[in-house]
């Protein structure tokens, strides 16, 4: 009786073993399976700011698309955002009174950003782009972020220039020249989509702190404003500390400075175009999401 005991036990012990182990390896294998053929994305760590003057409805589309395909996403506004505050936490924002403090007093919404990135330490790279960007599909913005996740230049443009005797009849040279950005260093460059580097940024920060030095002896009519528009000062601040300016490869975009008609993005759209400035309306042909 006591063999029958320990045999019948043996056997139970050896059944469920075995049931155990198919079990467990039925479950591996779907697991396996299921990883297989739904992997999960590399996260990547892209920052990028849209420039507006307020969190329009249009704007704020595009802060959530960008934001939910894993870009870390913020709209800098140009008007002071307080009624805005309840709707996300990603809405920046730098005052008059501080932008007063380096003489910048024509509040563009350029001038509060840089003053804004001067104190984010824990940015590398960041995109900056205009709201009237715009494109099919966020996953178009994400691949070009992608593209030049590995690439070190300091400025990454739509395009860039360099002060030659070619490039006189560009309408935001200054007419004045001052010492500490001698003529032969001018540059521009078209940044309504641009990446920039924290070098970059703290040779921004160096130049207006120069600038601001410069105007506390001179009169205001040997000054020219255009040192500070931002397709001027970026690109010639990058010069002067001989960092890497370069073009990013815009074959699929109609990025430029003039307005865009529906016409005109139809055509492109037909022409395999996917990101597309300036769009000043609300396209019945673009996603925008």
């Amino acid at each position: 009786m006591e063999y029958r005991y320990l045999f019948g036990g043996s056997l139970l012990f050896t059944c469920c073993f075995l049931l155990y182990y198919y079990q467990s390896h039925l479950l591996f294998n779907i697991n396996r399976t299921y990883i297989r053929s739904s992997p999960i994305p590399a996260i990547r760590n892209h920052t990028a700011i849209i420039l507006a003057r307020q969190p329009t409805s249009k704007v704020l589309k595009h802060l959530d698309a960008l934001v939910k395909i894993g870009i870390n996403a913020f709209v800098m506004c140009d008007e002071q955002p307080s009624k805005y505050t309840n709707i996300t936490n990603r809405i920046l924002y730098v005052d008059d009174e501080t932008l007063a403090r380096y003489r910048l007093t024509r509040n563009r919404v350029w001038d509060r950003v840089f003053l804004w990135l001067y104190n984010q330490t824990w940015i590398d790279y960041v995109w900056l782009m205009e709201d009237d960007l715009t494109w099919t599909h966020a996953r178009h913005m994400l691949a070009l972020f992608n593209k030049y996740e590995h690439n070190t230049a300091d400025l990454l443009s739509r395009n860039i220039i360099y002060r030659n005797n070619e490039t006189l009849d560009w309408m935001w040279w200054p007419k004045i020249v001052l010492k500490i950005l001698p003529e032969k260093k001018w540059s521009g460059s078209l940044n309504m989509l641009s990446r920039i580097s924290h070098r970059l940024i703290n040779a921004h920060k160096y130049y207006i702190e120069q600038l601001y030095n410069e105007r506390q002896y001179i009169i205001e009519s040997q000054f020219d404003d255009n040192y500070y528009y931002q397709e001027f000062l970026i690109p010639t601040v990058a010069h002067m500390f001989n960092l890497t300016m370069l073009m990013y490869d815009s074959s699929n975009m109609n990025v430029f400075f003039t307005s865009l008609s529906e016409d005109d993005i139809r055509q492109s759209l037909k022409d395999g175009k996917k990101i597309f400035h300036a769009v000043k309306h609300n396209s019945s042909l673009l996603i925008n999401t």
